[in-house]
């Protein structure tokens, strides 16, 4: 089985391995699925306060899986992108996650894996990592993913990573907004460990409510959505008190 789901912390947090480390953990539409359904079940238990995403082996994500790419040319056009359509749909339903995906970024971020960590709230970097975005180099151009890239950095940067003429380096991901912080390659564990730590001592609700509140803003640019949960959390606390 390349996904195994453990619970830690009396449950309060899903530790879920993704193993494809053979193939530099690339994603394929069924491995993609089984992520997403497995991180959904791991979030839907309400005592469930976070989950822990680790991937393992020495790669976050090597892309997609190029040996699925067999017959593509072949579909019309519209097939294609129904199924690009598709694929980016699984990266959203990980995004609207009721609880944050905490995880470790090490070695290569290639194509598809750079939608992936885009995917994660609070992903922790590795010095060494690296992100590319090789596409180009087979003849096609980035869908998702590029519009990923294109919407978090300016255009002058967008072009030479999407053409392929740049990698971005771990200290460009946090500049860039699509890692949470950069620590020490030996230090990675621990760092996403004292994250895992920190969200813990947020009272429960709380962290779900945070999330409700960021992801709401970054899908409507309103926040109409954010009052009404922050009233619910001042109105859940006062009862608190009161009761306490």
């Amino acid at each position: 089985m390349p996904i195994i789901v453990t619970d830690e912390h009396g449950g309060r947090v899903a530790r879920v391995t993704f193993d494809n480390s053979a193939r530099g953990n690339c994603f394929d539409d069924p491995l993609l699925r089984e992520l997403t359904e497995t991180l959904e079940a791991a979030a839907a238990d309400p005592a469930r306060a976070l989950i822990r995403l680790d991937m393992a082996g020495r790669h976050f994500c090597g892309g997609w899986d190029t040996s699925s790419f067999g017959g593509l040319a072949d579909e019309p056009a519209a097939a294609v992108a129904e199924r690009l359509r598709a694929g980016d749909a699984m990266l959203d339903r990980i995004r609207r996650l009721p609880v944050p995906v905490v995880a470790g970024v090490r070695g290569r971020v290639v194509g598809f894996g750079v939608g992936l960590l885009s995917a994660v709230h609070l992903p922790v970097a590795a010095e060494e990592a690296r992100a590319s975005l090789p596409e180009a180099r087979f003849g096609f151009a980035p869908a998702g993913v590029g519009h990923v890239v294109a919407r978090a950095l300016p255009r002058a940067l967008v072009y030479p990573l999407l053409c392929g003429l740049t990698a971005a380096t771990a200290r460009e991901l946090h500049a860039w907004g699509l890692v949470s912080q950069v620590v020490d390659t030996a230090g990675l564990d621990a760092a996403v460990d004292a994250t895992v730590a920190g969200l813990l001592a947020v009272p429960d609700g709380t962290l779900r409510a945070i999330v409700e509140v960021v992801e709401s803003s970054l899908a409507t640019g309103l926040p109409d959505r954010a009052y009404e949960v922050s009233a619910r959390t001042i109105t859940g606390a006062r009862h608190r008190e009161r009761t306490s």
